[in-house]
């Protein structure tokens, strides 16, 4: 692959989710030319359709590398906020207990939380009461109270990092730029836009999220990666600040920090209405800046042979929106709009990493931590396998 129009450059990057953006502003703070290629005008996949939940606490266990992820992920936020507005803040992150058993984790959790240097606060439904009163506490145990979880407008980050990675100087951002073939050389690598141009660097990296039709569909499907679908939904605004991110008791279950309770087991061993099992069911409630809810989520997963799954099922929405007013008592407003979130998963790794041929790299399948972990493993990567 050559052309008169090809342009040298350290590393290429196809897509600009937070992978890809993290990825080019590490890269090109280390001194590398980096040009990035988004076939949209912005990002849209993940790093759009999500909560904008930074749970540094939960997300990952306590004493794993994926949880270092997560502390070096809220330093790349940190270091960008405080040059520029990227919607990037401290929100509290409140688990809320209906059960014996999830309360009982939550309350070991507390107990061994600080030895893991993750800070909590138990707090009983009296306590619930009085600081959230739009929950109706006597339908609650008690909550858990995170102060190390952070939030992000969900519309916002994309279109800001993108900012921030136009106006590096080491940074060249190519949207409306579809990469339609790859190609890796003695030396060099090489891709081919739809347009006709062609570009050329030392070492590329495919971030391209659950694109997976065009770039070594082959590889993925082989390493038996599914596309995960997410329905999401967001209210009108709400008429008070939640002054924190609610995860409910159905989270417990399925978040990795809370594997070291003791009673963890037991917790995932209790009986749950048939459809949480079978649809990956958690609640989570987020407040955007406008005073919206966003409301969700449930877990599909999908042969990569299979298109996108576009239409929602309403008996999902109707199991969320009655949870949220029979478990947790939130008088929720009318919804506004609803959308569905799209990632892919390996069945056995948390993320996926192949290099298909040299200096090629793909980078895939955070699954559900990509706003979470997904800049500080772009960090370790660039260190280990670009520079």
């Amino acid at each position: 692959m050559s052309s008169p129009s090809e342009r040298l450059a350290d590393l290429l990057i196809v897509g600009a989710g937070i992978l890809g953006l993290s990825a080019a502003i590490q890269a090109a703070n280390a001194g590398l030319r980096v040009i990035i290629f988004e076939r949209n005008v912005s990002p849209v996949g993940a790093t759009r359709r999500n909560f904008g939940m930074i749970g540094t606490s939960t997300l990952t266990h306590p004493s794993g590398i994926w949880r270092q992820y997560a502390l070096e992920s809220r330093k790349f936020y940190q270091e960008i906020q405080a040059e520029t507005n990227i919607s990037f803040q401290q929100r509290d992150g409140l688990y809320l207990a209906n059960t014996d058993e999830e309360w009982q984790v939550l309350q070991e959790f507390a107990n061994i939380s600080p030895d893991h240097a993750i800070p909590s606060q138990l707090l009983s439904n009296e306590h619930l009461a009085e600081d959230y009163q739009y929950l109706d506490a006597d339908r609650l145990k008690g909550g858990l109270l995170l102060s190390e979880d952070y939030s992000v407008e969900p519309g916002q980050i994309g279109h800001s990092l993108l900012n921030v990675a136009r106006a590096h100087h080491n940074i060249r951002v190519l949207t409306q730029s579809c990469v339609t073939q790859v190609k890796s050389a003695e030396n060099h690598v090489s891709l081919k836009l739809a347009d006709g141009q062609y570009f050329s660097a030392k070492k590329m990296l495919i971030t391209h999220g659950d694109v997976t039709d065009i770039l070594y569909p082959d590889v993925l499907k082989q390493a038996g990666l599914k596309r995960c679908t997410l329905q999401m939904a967001k209210t009108l605004p709400f008429h008070q600040s939640l002054n924190a991110s609610l995860y409910s008791g159905l989270s417990i279950r399925r978040y990795p920090a809370f594997e070291i309770c003791p009673s963890f087991n037991t917790l995932t061993k209790a009986q749950v209405p048939e459809i949480v099992d079978a649809y990956g069911i958690h609640i989570l409630i987020k407040q955007t800046a406008d005073g919206g809810l966003i409301i969700g989520d449930s877990h599909e997963y999908h042969s990569l042979d299979e298109p996108p799954q576009f239409h929602q099922r309403e008996t999902l929405n109707r199991f969320i929106l009655d949870y949220c007013h029979d478990q947790l008592g939130i008088k929720l407003p009318a919804i506004q709009e609803r959308w569905n979130g799209y990632y892919l998963t390996h069945p056995t790794e948390l993320v996926f990493v192949a290099e298909p041929d040299p200096n090629i790299h793909i980078i895939s399948t955070i699954a559900g931590k990509g706003m979470t972990t997904g800049p500080g493993f772009m960090i370790n990567f660039i260190k280990n396998s670009i520079l």
